[in-house]
C-alpha cells in the first residue's frame, strides 16, 4: 500500500473501502476495542461498515486513516474530523482493533504521527477528543502524550452497565504556546 506518515513500528495510509473486511467487523463488534467509543452500541455487519467508510472517504471535513504495521496489515484507524478552519482545531478518534498489538506503544505512535501531521501540515492550532472515564488506558495515554482535561460531562455515559463520565481533552500545537 501506499503510507501517508511513516513510523518506527506502524504507518498510516488512506482507509479504502477495501479495508471493510470480517476482521474489521469484528473489532467493531468486540466490547473490548470498542470500550470508549461511540462505535459497538450496537451489532454491525459488513455492509453497515461499508457503507461507514464510503461516508467518510466522501466525507471533506474527515481524515480518516488506517493504521498498518510494516507488513502491510491493517490493525486500527486514526482520523481527524470536525475541523474548524476559522478557529484551526479539530477532533481526534482513534481505534486500535486488532489486541496483538496492544500494549507496545503503537497508540502513543499513531497520535504522535497525526498530531505532527495535524500542527505543520494542517496548520492547526488544537486538536481536541472525547474519552469515558472507564476507558483508563486511553486516558492515561492521552495524558501521558500531554493532552489536558478541559472538561468534564458527569455521568454522561452508558457502558459496561453503569454510567461513567465523558472526559474534553486537548492539546495545543506546542510551537503557538
Amino acid at each position: 500500500m501506499n503510507p501517508f506518515l511513516k513510523g518506527k513500528q506502524i504507518y498510516l495510509r488512506a482507509i479504502a473501502l477495501s479495508d471493510a473486511t470480517e476482521e474489521y467487523v469484528q473489532w467493531i463488534n468486540d466490547p473490548e476495542v470498542t470500550k470508549g467509543l461511540v462505535t459497538g452500541v450496537y451489532p454491525s455487519g459488513i455492509e453497515e461498515l461499508r457503507d461507514y467508510i464510503k461516508s467518510v472517504i466522501s466525507d471533506n471535513n474527515t481524515i480518516m486513516m488506517a493504521v498498518c504495521d510494516h507488513d502491510d496489515v491493517h490493525i486500527g484507524n486514526i482520523k481527524l474530523d470536525r475541523f474548524d478552519h476559522i478557529a484551526k482545531t479539530a477532533e481526534l478518534g482513534l481505534m486500535i482493533g486488532n489486541r496483538n498489538y496492544w500494549g507496545k506503544g503503537i497508540g502513543s505512535e499513531m497520535c504522535e504521527l497525526i498530531l505532527k501531521y495535524a500542527f505543520k501540515e494542517l496548520n492547526l492550532r488544537k486538536v481536541s477528543l472525547t474519552v469515558y472515564g472507564n476507558n483508563l488506558a486511553a486516558i492515561k495515554l492521552y495524558q501521558k502524550l500531554g493532552f489536558m482535561i478541559e472538561g468534564t460531562l458527569k455521568k454522561h455515559v452508558f457502558a459496561e452497565g453503569d454510567y461513567h463520565d465523558k472526559l474534553w481533552m486537548s492539546y495545543f500545537n506546542p510551537e503557538l504556546l
